[in-house]
């Protein structure tokens, strides 16, 4: 059984984020958990120091959580029934990625799917702001970021936007091969070249990038004399391309570029869903 971890705000863009999951996963025996991590400024739990008034506050937020995410469950598995689909809760009194940090390290967990542009008061989470350190700061689990507009329609392609500058090893790729299959979905690897052609270093890590890819439907392209945010949005829109998947390692100058305008546009503009795969070696 694949476990699925789905933060929520209550937001209508955290609840398409959900409902994004639950068809994508549609055919998969899956636990999906909702997390709500709610935080409010200046009062902490278990605090001994705690007045009497704060003690109140933060007992109500723990109930307002709770009973919203109880009603978020019941509204989900009457509309979306699926014996193959079982759903839990959880209430934290914590910041967001330090919240679902936790969770990952209590049981394995498949991916994390969020929804983009969330509630803005200062004690709710907001999906918006808080996409880009989600994608950086948790580094255990696959990251799948929705737009608050796109709905479930099927899966045909996964755009991987790479600039053939790090090594490619067979366990990065152990999650989207995995994805692409379940999904009989393809793989379009895009290279953007703004100025030079590709050197041989990069040439040799393409042909080994495309040893991983031997058994897994995928295809190569090329784009030259356009920038990366402008190349990748006109590629996947000319294509129709269902969503666009990067390999993210942590103090990579150059692929972090890549991810960059994404991190400050996803909410805005980004019309298909975002994939992060998190590489987990630190040898770099």
């Amino acid at each position: 059984m694949k476990t699925i971890l789905l933060p929520t705000d209550f937001s209508d863009n955290a609840l398409n984020a959900a409902v994004y999951a639950i068809n994508l996963y549609r055919r998969e025996t899956c636990h999906f958990i909702f997390l709500n991590a709610y935080n409010i400024e200046g009062y902490f739990a278990n605090s001994l120091l705690m007045p009497e008034p704060a003690k109140h506050i933060l007992e109500q937020a723990k109930k307002d959580s709770i009973d919203k995410l109880q009603d978020l469950v019941n509204n989900l598995e009457i509309e979306y029934s699926n014996l193959n689909h079982n759903f839990t809760t959880v209430s934290q009194n914590d910041h967001l990625v330090p919240a679902i940090n936790l969770q990952i390290e209590s049981a394995p967990v498949e991916a994390v799917i969020i929804g983009t542009q969330g509630n803005t008061a200062a004690h709710d989470v907001a999906f918006g702001r808080n996409t880009k350190n989600i994608m950086e700061e948790v580094r255990n689990c696959p990251i799948l970021a929705i737009p608050s507009h796109v709905k479930y329609k099927g899966l045909n392609e996964v755009v991987l936007p790479t600039s053939y500058k790090m090594d490619f090893r067979p366990e990065d790729f152990s999650f989207i091969k995995r994805f692409l299959s379940r999904n009989n979905a393809s793989l379009r690897v895009l290279h953007i070249e703004e100025t030079t052609a590709l050197t041989q270093m990069q040439k040799d890590k393409k042909q080994a990038l495309e040893a991983i890819l031997k058994s897994t439907p995928h295809s190569f392209h090329h784009l030259a004399n356009v920038s990366i945010p402008i190349g990748i949005y006109t590629f996947t829109e000319s294509r129709g391309s269902d969503m666009i998947a990067f390999l993210n390692k942590k103090h990579s100058f150059f692929e972090n570029i890549l991810l960059e305008p994404l991190y400050k546009n996803l909410g805005n503009y980004s019309q298909i869903p975002v994939l992060v795969l998190q590489l987990k070696r630190e040898e770099y």
